[in-house]
């Protein structure tokens, strides 16, 4: 079964985002010699990751003006609160559903924004061989040098050269281990929701609610097709229509997973498999947080919080 996910609102900008494991080139705060051991193994919250991200960009953006090119440092575009919400198993929130449909509004805003987005618009603007000198100096020749097995099983390499290779020197110190740790850390929610899918009680479960989909004459077997007809109205209907369309069989989707056991056998499945993921890489996510800790005051000095910043945690 293909993964359904329907997620709301949060995009980062920038060329670094579109590249989001490659390396980077020059920095001027001199990197701490690996201090990550000695700081705290607390998670960062929300708003100490932004921050990190933030510097990161600042530290890009001088690397890139050093060799001659743009990089303006952006913020995340996106919603907040009820909807920034993320469905990987199906919508299960019928009041969500109601007022956001599967979020097609958003992505057409979302889209917009990173069209917006200044680092695009030169990258976009640049000659061909300018554009490949840029991303060049932003992602390193080749991305050959960093090479770590996430636990999806594919193998995801970058650059040590390049400004977000030198940008996360900078910040981590050691980047060889801050990529080994980050590669695993991001994958482990992909992992999980895998490892749900393939669970007999939620391919029961999804069974269940196909047959109630069907009562409701909507005749998809998984949440995934009905996530593709609702795309498919965006391609041939007016976008208020649309809207209105996706909306309708959003809602019909949340209700059949409340009013079956979807909704509580894949919350329940998420979480199992959440804790034994948590447990068995329960080190490198200690050692990730270890390294963003460290790095914590450093990111303070090149990018003071962002005034729109919430406080709160995130999920590996």
């Amino acid at each position: 079964m293909r993964r359904h996910r329907a997620t709301i609102g949060i995009a980062t900008t920038g060329l670094a985002a579109a590249l989001l494991l490659a390396g980077c080139g020059t920095a001027t705060d001199a990197p701490p010699s690996r201090p990550h051991p000695t700081a705290p193994s607390r998670e960062p919250s929300a708003e100490e990751s932004r921050l990190l991200d933030r510097a990161e960009q600042v530290l890009i953006s001088r690397c890139m003006t050093a060799r001659g090119f743009r990089y303006e440092v952006t913020d995340v575009i996106g919603a907040s609160g009820e909807g920034a919400r993320s469905f990987p198993y199906a919508v299960d929130d019928v009041a969500w559903a109601r007022a956001h449909g599967y979020g097609g509004r958003q992505e057409r805003l979302k889209a917009a924004a990173q069209q917006a987005d200044p680092n695009q618009r030169y990258f976009h603007r640049l000659s061909p061989s300018a554009r490949v000198a840029a991303r060049t100096a932003l992602t390193g020749p080749s991305p050959v040098g960093l090479s770590v097995k996430a636990p999806t099983g594919m193998t995801i390499t970058a650059s040590t050269k390049g400004c977000i290779a030198d940008a996360e020197r900078t910040l981590y110190a050691d980047l060889d281990d801050w990529f080994r740790v980050k590669v695993i850390t991001m994958n482990l929610r992909p992992l999980r929701e895998t490892r749900v899918h393939k669970e007999r009680r939620y391919t029961d479960a999804v069974r269940r609610w196909a047959g109630c989909m069907r009562q409701a004459g909507r005749p998809y077997a998984t949440p995934d097709e009905s996530r593709q007809a609702a795309a498919r109205y965006a391609e041939n209907m007016p976008a208020a229509k649309a809207d209105a369309a996706e909306t309708a069989l959003a809602v019909t989707e949340a209700t059949c997973a409340t009013n079956t056991p979807l909704a509580r056998v894949s919350k329940a499945l998420d979480r199992s498999h959440g804790e034994q993921l948590r447990t068995r890489y329960g080190e490198e996510l200690a050692e990730r947080w270890r390294f963003q800790n460290a790095a914590l005051p450093m990111a303070r000095r090149l990018a003071p919080p962002s005034p729109s910043a919430s406080p709160g945690k995130t999920e590996p």
